[in-house]
């Protein structure tokens, strides 16, 4: 009699752990899904933001005078534009959720921002570094370091005084924006960087990286 109800103590053990561990798992996925659908809602409106400003900078008679603007109006795009990068990486690397769609839409908005902030180096002389970092989330074993050091050598040079702006493509995502500009600026392998245009393939350092922006690499 005490071995029948001690079994049914398992189960019954054994069954509501079983229930936690659903509860668990269906909370998560909500939670992922929820955390999608707001990123995919960030970046419609960071897409809206993007656009009004591209037509602002495209208008007939823009001259320098207006450069506070541009240049506030970006500033507060690519914020926006790195958290919603960040989360969709904290996404993928903690949580293992992936939307192949969702970050090749956000590479558009990467492409839009970074080809704004030529405009605007071009028209208002802004002297932010633009740096485009290449990377693999699938062939390359030292692409979450590169863009590690990358980080850090933004951090340095802005202590420095100087201005990093960055922008990064996964290359074998099948993003036509990505293969565009991998095309553009002849990406081979990875991880590769491009600065202000030029391209340095392969892999860099922190001091290496602060050392090219600086024109002493």
């Amino acid at each position: 009699m005490e071995r029948k109800v001690s079994i049914s103590l398992y189960a019954w053990a054994f069954f509501i752990s079983l229930i936690i561990f659903a509860v668990g798992v269906f909370i998560g996925f909500t939670l992922d899904s929820s955390n999608m659908d707001r990123i995919s809602s960030t970046l419609g409106d960071t897409s809206s933001r993007l656009s009004s400003l591209q037509l602002l900078i495209l208008m007939e008679g823009n001259t320098s005078a207006f450069c506070p603007v541009f240049t506030s109006q970006l500033d507060d795009i690519d914020k926006q534009v790195e958290k919603t990068g960040y989360e969709l990486s904290y996404l993928e690397d903690q949580k293992g959720v992936f939307d192949p769609e969702l970050k090749k839409s956000y590479f558009v908005q990467e492409a839009e921002s970074y080809l704004l902030s030529k405009k605007v180096k071009s028209l208002c002389g802004d002297k932010s570094v633009l740096l485009i970092n290449f990377y693999s989330n699938t062939n390359c074993t030292r692409c979450k370091d590169e863009g590690t050091r990358i980080l850090e050598a933004r951090d340095s040079l802005e202590s420095a005084g100087i201005r990093m702006k960055l922008f990064s493509f996964d290359g074998d995502l099948g993003s036509p924006v990505a293969d565009a500009f991998k095309a553009e600026f002849n990406v081979t392998s990875y991880p590769s960087i491009v600065i202000d245009e030029k391209l340095y393939p392969g892999y860099f350092d922190q001091n290496q990286l602060v050392n090219i922006v600086k024109g002493k690499g």
